[in-house]
């Protein structure tokens, strides 16, 4: 029996529309599942802040935001 996390991740492209991720991630998931016999998992991949302005604060600064 496995007992650690079985994952997926997906990055997308920027020119594939976020309307559409919901839908692509659990259409991959039930083919991940279905070809493998696994309850694996799909994620799409964090993105960090990318707000240059925000990045540039400081702890305090944005605590107060």
């Amino acid at each position: 029996m496995i007992n650690h996390p079985l994952h997926v991740i997906v990055k997308f492209g920027s020119d594939i529309p976020v309307q559409h991720h919901g839908t692509i991630l659990l259409e991959l998931e039930r083919v991940t599942r279905r070809v493998t016999g696994l309850r694996a998992e799909v994620f799409k991949e964090a993105r960090g802040d990318d707000s240059k302005l925000r990045m540039a604060m400081t702890p305090e600064q944005r605590a107060k935001l």
